[in-house]
């Protein structure tokens, strides 16, 4: 584990004074970070439920038409190997 020293702990009160003054030049708190990458997330999350969705939907179509086909197929395919 390495050492905490005071020259990083004043590193760190530098570092964190000037992104606390860039963010209120911005006008931004914490809280406002913290509720735009927790509404991001709820949108990326909705995105992929929206997305899953319409492939879900796009597959049970397409089977409409696939599967009873391929029984159609199989039954005369089994058909004629019985007939031999």
């Amino acid at each position: 584990m390495p050492k905490i020293t005071v020259g990083t702990i004043l590193k760190l009160l530098i570092l964190s004074f000037f992104v606390g003054w860039g963010l209120s030049m911005l006008d931004l708190t914490p809280l406002d970070i913290l509720h735009g990458v927790f509404d991001r997330m709820d949108d990326f999350l909705d995105w992929i439920g929206r997305s899953f969705g319409s492939i879900i939907s796009y597959v049970l179509v397409g089977a409409m038409i696939v599967v009873p086909i391929w029984l159609l197929l199989l039954a005369i395919d089994w058909s004629k190997q019985r007939g031999k």
